[in-house]
């Protein structure tokens, strides 16, 4: 969040740049180096130095987890996100930490006021996360798929996110740290009229140094429809767009493991040709609590650590022999 940080690109720069190759990684992520911009998400229940190790042997450049700050307040989970900073650090990861809370922010969604303050509040804990632990940070990211009800519990998003984020976005700028901030992990790129889009112009215009790029979840999508995404961002927003999620399942219809460790191949091999300032797969390990199939086997590895074709098939590109 320092005046580099600070700083949005003109859409005459950005395309100058093409729509598609946005800018260097070492702009916008000073942490990253310029050939290790694609990282993997894990959770800080199950990550240890041992994953940090094989994570970085296989050519990763950070990791991705989540803190929610409606459970910093316990010991034992000020441990966890303590323990999971310290594994990333004994391989020397960076981390790209997603701040969300689980819980509704306020009571009475009407009440902007309460808004307001939740958003306060919620921006005093993102800031005390990056004392704590800025010279890990890649970036801080806000949110993860508020345009999604399951992950914004707080009721209609149309009419609460706004002034809760305008309130985060306020406080930030009012306290500048060194850590880029990205927002907000969209499970959808921002389309024309998109409900994203809305609230985006609202926040961007109003806070424009709040964010350093838009981050977002292309779960599906073609290149063709990254690529636009990309173009669409840079273009409304001024910012360059960021990928701070994306996964394919081992699932039979996608061709079991071998069907997905071609299809991550193919994803890292495109989003690498389109030179996108920050990538992030889902996942490293298999999440035995998934809701489902699917959910279960996004992993790069079962749920007790064997690896799967997708492993190998990463290593091959990021860090080929």
């Amino acid at each position: 969040m320092n005046s580099a940080h600070w700083k949005r690109l003109t859409v005459s720069t950005l395309f100058m740049l093409g729509a598609t190759s946005q800018v260097n990684a070492s702009d916008l992520f000073p942490a990253l180096a310029a050939n290790k911009t694609v990282g993997v998400q894990v959770k800080i229940q199950n990550f240890a130095p041992a994953d940090a190790e094989d994570i970085k042997a296989q050519g990763f450049g950070f990791v991705r987890f989540g803190v929610w700050t409606n459970s910093l307040g316990g010991a034992a989970y000020q441990k966890q996100v303590s323990d999971a900073f310290a594994a990333a650090r004994s391989a020397g990861l960076p981390v790209l930490l997603t701040v969300r809370s689980t819980k509704a922010l306020t009571s009475t969604p009407g009440n902007t006021a309460e808004l307001a303050a939740a958003g306060a509040s919620f921006a005093g804990s993102v800031m005390g996360l990056e004392r704590s632990y800025g010279s890990q940070l890649v970036a801080i990211e806000i949110w993860n798929e508020p345009d999604l009800g399951t992950y914004w519990p707080t009721g209609s998003f149309d009419t609460t996110f706004v002034p809760f984020m305008s309130a985060v976005c306020s406080s930030l700028q009012q306290q500048p740290a060194s850590t880029p901030v990205i927002g907000f992990g969209f499970a959808r790129p921002p389309s024309a009229g998109s409900a994203s889009t809305v609230a985006l112009n609202r926040i961007v215009s109003e806070y424009p140094k709040c964010l350093s790029a838009i981050s977002y979840h292309p779960y599906g999508m073609t290149p063709t429809q990254v690529s636009n995404a990309q173009a669409f961002i840079a273009q409304n927003f001024h910012l360059p767009g960021v990928i701070s999620e994306w996964g394919v399942s081992a699932l039979g219809s996608n061709g079991g493991n071998d069907g997905q460790a071609s299809k991550i191949s193919a994803f890292i091999t495109d989003v690498r040709k389109q030179n996108i300032g920050l990538t992030s797969i889902y996942e490293w390990k298999n999440t035995d609590s998934g809701s489902d199939e699917r959910e279960k086997n996004f992993g790069l590895l079962t749920a007790d650590g064997q690896p799967k074709p997708a492993k190998s098939a990463v290593k091959t590109l990021l860090n080929p022999p």
